[in-house]
C-alpha cells in the first residue's frame, strides 16, 4: 500500500525466491531461514541464522548457555530499498562484544547508506551477517526469554537508537570508538 514500485518489484522477488521450494531447499543447505512477520507486509523479516561454526567462540557459548545453536535476526525494509540499505537487528539469544551493541543494533558496513550494495540480496546479508557474528569476537551475554526466544532490552527503538550511533561513527569513512 503506497510504496514504490521498485520496493514492491524487488520485495516481491525476494519473497518468491526465498520462500518457493528451492529457496527453502538452498537456505537449509546455507545455515539460515526467513519468514515473515506479517503476512501482508513484506517488509519485515525475520532470520534464523544456523549451522554456526562448531569451533567457534559463539557456538561454545550458545553451547555452554543450554541454547539452540541458532541466532535469531529481524529485518526491516524501509521504503527506498532497494537503494536504501535494510535495518537488521539481532533479536535472540543477548549477545555482546564484537559488532554488536547493547540493544541488539549490528555495527556492518553494508548496512549503512556508504556500504550498502543495492544489487545484495536478502540471502547474501543473512550469510555476511552469520559471518561476523560467526567469525568475530561475538559472545553470548545471556538467554534472555528462553520460550519466547527474545531479550527484553533487545526492542526496535533500542536497536534503532545503537545504529544512529554506528551511521554516525561510519560517515565519511574514517574510524572512531562507538559509544
Amino acid at each position: 500500500e503506497g510504496k514504490p514500485l521498485k520496493f514492491v518489484r524487488r520485495t516481491m522477488g525476494e519473497a518468491k525466491r526465498l520462500l518457493c521450494p528451492q529457496g527453502l531447499e538452498e537456505a537449509k543447505k546455507s545455515g539460515y531461514s526467513f519468514s515473515l512477520l506479517d503476512r501482508d507486509n513484506l517488509a519485515k523479516w525475520a532470520i534464523r541464522l544456523s549451522d554456526l561454526n562448531p569451533d567457534g567462540k559463539l557456538a561454545k557459548d550458545l553451547a555452554t548457555y543450554k541454547l539452540d545453536l541458532s541466532i535469531d535476526l529481524e529485518v526491516s525494509l524501509p521504503d527506498g530499498f532497494p537503494l536504501e540499505p535494510p535495518f537488521a537487528r539481532v533479536v535472540y539469544p543477548q549477545l555482546k562484544g564484537g559488532y554488536v551493541f547493547s540493544h541488539g543494533g549490528i555495527c556492518f558496513e553494508p548496512l549503512t547508506a556508504k556500504g550498502w550494495a543495492p544489487s545484495m540480496t536478502l540471502p547474501s546479508l543473512a550469510i555476511a551477517i552469520k559471518g561476523i557474528l560467526d567469525y568475530g569476537d561475538v559472545r553470548v551475554a545471556g538467554a534472555g526469554d528462553r520460550a519466547r526466544r527474545t531479550v527484553p532490552q533487545y526492542t526496535e527503538e533500542g536497536a534503532r537508537k545503537d545504529h544512529s550511533h554506528i551511521v554516525a561513527a561510519h560517515r565519511g569513512g574514517e574510524s572512531h570508538t562507538y559509544g
